[in-house]
């Protein structure tokens, strides 16, 4: 059944109209948009209705405005478009818990992969990550950043380029997830002993362990979310 359409703001014309030059490529990254009055000329509209265009363009990763140095056409990545909506995403209870389930996959190969190709140097640096941990908590904090340093340091690890690039351009979204999990009260000393729990199993060469440990812990994580 059809439904009346919604009157279009100026604004979402301006950046459709941008957003179609962009995809022509006549408007490519590092190119120069023309000054704010300019544009108003062109396109017939308030200079109100350009900045709120640019301004919206800016927050979704197309354009980067210097101050008293004009607007830049930016490269646009699956990262800087994902970052910016990143702290929005994080309060969608159900999207979060998606994101567990996503990182249940990867991140369960990953430390199998990880616990395949283990080393000196990688024991070192999973190490580390615990014990950054261990002294954020000790501090009273939630343990953030060395909770995402382990993970950080398993993928590392698994020598697989491809989930690497996956965590990285995803960071911000999974790094939520890990926070919405860490902010449950308890939480952080049970992440540890689960850390340690797959470090010993990856340290020892044990795949299926490794990969049944971190299973274990993110299906932890997600029936947490889902209590909280």
């Amino acid at each position: 059944m059809l439904k009346p359409l919604k009157k279009t703001r100026l604004y979402e014309e301006i950046i459709k109209q941008l957003q179609e030059l962009m995809k022509k490529g006549e408007l490519k990254p590092g190119d120069k948009l023309p000054p704010e009055r300019e544009l108003a000329v062109q396109l017939n509209v308030s200079r109100t209705a350009i900045r709120e265009a640019l301004r919206s363009l800016e927050v979704m990763g197309f354009i980067n405005s210097k101050v008293g140095g004009g607007t830049y056409i930016r490269q646009v990545t699956l990262d800087n478009v994902i970052v910016p909506f990143s702290g929005i995403l994080s309060q969608d209870k159900k999207l979060m818990m998606e994101l567990i389930d996503v990182r249940r996959l990867l991140e369960s190969e990953i430390a199998k992969l990880a616990a395949k190709r283990i080393d000196k140097n990688k024991v070192a640096a999973i190490e580390d990550s615990l014990k950054l941990m261990e002294k954020e908590v000790a501090e009273g904090k939630i343990g953030l950043r060395g909770d995402n340093a382990f993970h950080d340091a398993l993928a590392l690890a698994a020598e697989n380029s491809a989930m690497s690039k996956i965590l990285n351009m995803c960071g911000d979204l999974l790094s939520s997830t890990r926070e919405a999990t860490l902010k449950i009260p308890g939480q952080p000393a049970k992440t540890i002993m689960d850390h340690k729990a797959i470090f010993e199993a990856v340290r020892d060469g044990d795949e299926r362990k490794a990969e049944e440990l971190m299973k274990e812990h993110l299906e932890k994580a997600h029936r947490n979310l889902e209590k909280g």
